[in-house]
């Protein structure tokens, strides 16, 4: 019999092929696994493609990591993050701690949120739920943080106003505060506990990365092909022709790669795609993420692991510091920074590495630009999807063919969706059950 074919060797396909019970073969283009979470060393600083926090809450994922794939080797870490705006670092969530802005945006705040909530300024939205993310941010927290933190942030981040996103994906994603934690905030008295980030674990050697090692070294049951692609994919036949030329039949698939990438590979095979569900698949869209990895000389200048920046002189959104996070990941008496630009297109890496270096001096994260010692940026396409008025139809017109097909897709990508890595590895997991039968 024809093996199980997952496409993909990131964490939702690490997982789908150590769940199985059934022979597979997993196919994954670059030279090693791992995907979204490949560690880069740079003059013996260690990169993550952005910030990558594990946060888990299933039994099952928790023990594996914590007894086979990464024994002993997990770092609990409390997450230490502010917000740059007004000239002030103020502590994340900014929706709960306002102490420390100029006492006009603090009040104004406060005064967004009580009517929001309880006046009569917000009954319209309160009778309803928000349609687009826009109103959510109108609904629980008002007028005051909408205009002084989350509109523009989520502008520079999403690329598009927040009117254009529905308001489903949010989830545990946005914490909604209440008016004790709003005010807390408001005196000082906040806490920065709020929010599915709090805490998380992390690797305490190798980076993030060593955990798509651990979990390769102990898959059994089937094949790993390294720069190896899917050039087409046949339905019916159950086929798939690969970059080395050889056809893969399949007794089931499993795709972790993106989303539209998928149809297009389908539409190419024999058994080709409906035209509506071409159409749709066009209709999902996501940006780019271009990440300036940063090293400078000295210890780091603030305290906080990550800051994010809404404010418009600002070209990046977010400043992560792996080096704040664990010291470990970076040499003795240096710094080390990811610097996070969202787009499309429109943003040279050249640009970015200057930018980086001139918001790291704006944000007070470093002291000096004679102090960098490298800046180098990377690309991640189709880091986030944009959950935009076309999503949900469009993509529900795909998982209806996808389905059709016999076609299971799994992880960030293969899902279009914005999740975290232990979704990626629940997601494995649920098409591995499936296909077990």
């Amino acid at each position: 019999m024809d093996p199980i074919v997952i496409l993909g060797a990131g964490l939702a396909g690490l997982s789908t092929a150590h769940f199985l019970k059934r022979p597979w073969r997993l196919i994954e283009k670059s030279d090693r696994v791992g995907g979204l979470i490949k560690t880069e060393v740079i003059d013996g600083c260690y990169f993550d493609p952005t910030g990558h926090w594990l946060h888990l809450r299933d039994p099952e994922v928790q023990e594996l990591v914590n007894t086979l794939w990464l024994p002993d080797q997990m770092v609990r870490i409390q997450r230490r993050a502010a917000v740059f705006s007004r000239s002030t670092f103020t502590r994340f969530p900014y929706q709960v701690n306002t102490h420390g802005l100029p006492p006009d945006v603090v009040a104004e705040n406060l005064v967004g949120y009580v009517e929001a909530i309880y006046g009569e300024k917000g009954r319209a939205l309160r009778e309803r739920e928000p349609v687009n993310f826009e109103e959510f941010i109108l609904r629980y927290m008002g007028e005051g943080f909408a205009k002084n933190f989350m509109l523009p942030y989520n502008q520079k981040l999403w690329t598009v106003h927040p009117r254009e996103m529905s308001a489903a994906w949010v989830g545990r994603f946005v914490p909604r505060p209440s008016l004790k934690e709003v005010v807390d905030g408001a005196l000082g008295a906040g806490s920065d506990q709020l929010g599915y980030n709090a805490s998380f674990l992390y690797p305490r050697e190798g980076g993030i990365e060593s955990l798509a090692r651990a979990m390769k070294h102990h898959l059994r049951g089937g094949e790993l092909s390294v720069h190896t692609e899917p050039v087409s994919i046949d339905w019916k036949a159950k086929q798939v022709v690969l970059s080395d030329g050889r056809t893969q039949g399949y007794s089931g698939l499993v795709s972790s790669i993106a989303l539209p990438g998928l149809v297009q590979l389908i539409a190419r095979g024999a058994s080709g795609v409906p035209e509506e569900v071409q159409a749709a698949a066009k209709r999902l869209r996501a940006f780019t993420v271009t990440y300036v990895c940063v090293g400078v000389k000295g210890a780091n200048r603030q305290p906080w692991h990550w800051i994010y920046l809404p404010e418009p002189e600002f070209k990046s959104y977010r400043i992560g510091s792996p080096s704040a996070v664990y010291s470990p990941l970076a040499p003795a008496d240096t710094a080390s920074f990811s610097v996070e630009f969202s787009h499309h297109g429109e943003l040279s890496l050249a640009d970015a590495e200057r930018h980086a270096v001139e918001d790291l001096l704006r944000s007070q994260m470093i002291h000096s630009k004679d102090d960098v010692l490298f800046a180098r940026a990377r690309e991640i396409p189709n880091a986030y999807v944009l959950y935009d008025d076309a999503y949900g139809p469009a993509k529900a017109e795909v998982a209806r063919f996808l389905e059709h097909a016999g076609i299971l897709t799994a992880g960030r990508y293969g899902q279009w969706e914005y999740s975290s890595m232990e979704d990626a590895i629940l997601g494995g997991r649920a098409c591995a059950r499936t296909l077990n039968g």
